[in-house]
This record gives C-alpha cells, structure tokens and sequence, in this order.
C-alpha cells in the first residue's frame, strides 16, 4: 500500500511544482511587458526576484521528489495506472510551460541586449559632448608665471 501513497505523494508535489511554474509564467509574462513599457521597467528588480523566490520553491519540491525516486525504481514500478497517468499530465503540463518560457526569456534577452546597446550608445555621446565642451572651456584661471633661476 505504500507504493499507492508515493504515487499519491508524488502527484501532490507535481500538482505544487505545476502551480509554481505556472506563477513562473506569468511573472515572466510581467517581465516581458514590463521591457516593452518603459515606465513599467522599474518594476523588473521586484520581478526578478519574485521569480527567483518560485525557482527556490521549484527547487525544494524536485529534492523533495528526488527523495522518493531514491529509494528505488523497483517501488515506484508498482505504482498504479491512475497515478501514472496523473504524473505523466503534469510532467507534460509542466514541460510545455517550460518551453513558454524558455521563448519569452530569449525574447527578453533580446530586449535587454538592445536596450545595453542602447544605453552604450548613449554614454558615448555624453562623453563625445564633455570633450567638446571641455575645449570650449576658457582659461583655468591663473596666469603662467615663468621665474628664471639662473640668476
């Protein structure tokens, strides 16, 4: 019968890991428009790390998992049908959320490398406009003296 429960435990530890990837998404999805709308990119700090807090609790869930399989593919070979089947939707549920995201992540890495291109091109006009304006200057302010030591 413990076969049944590890089964059983294994489900609710997907169903949680599903949640958790599916917050994932859809803080990433927030981090996508928040690249596009450029009052909305001071939010993205809050965002990286509220998705870092769900890969912390993904993480924990797969040790958690990796605990049960641990013990033997022998027990989990006993597992019935019904939770089979039920591991298998959520793996799958959970493999097409990671696709999702791996798309939208390359589409962020895109954004942000335009916008580091961007601000680069920037920092060079600005220093571009100090040396110009640095030969504009006048003089410094004192005049030269000469002072003849021979004597």
């Amino acid at each position: 019968m413990k076969d049944v429960n590890e089964g059983e435990e294994i489900c609710t530890f997907l169903d949680g890991k599903l949640a958790h990837f599916k917050q994932y998404l859809s803080v990433t999805e927030k981090m996508k428009q928040a690249f596009g709308n450029k009052e909305e990119i001071n939010n993205i700090s809050g965002l990286i790390s509220r998705r870092q807090g769900l890969v912390n609790k993904i993480e924990s869930i797969d040790m958690s998992i990796g605990k049960i399989l641990k013990e033997g593919s022998r027990k989990l070979s006993r597992v019935s049908n019904k939770y089979k089947g039920m591991i298998d939707g959520y793996l799958s549920k959970i493999r097409d959320i990671m696709t999702t995201v791996d798309l939208m992540d390359k589409e962020i890495m895109v954004m942000v490398t335009q916008e580091r291109q961007g601000i680069k091109t920037e920092v060079l006009k600005m220093r571009n406009f100090k040396k110009a304006a640095r030969g504009y200057r006048g003089s410094s302010g004192y005049t030269a003296r000469f002072l003849d030591t021979k004597r």
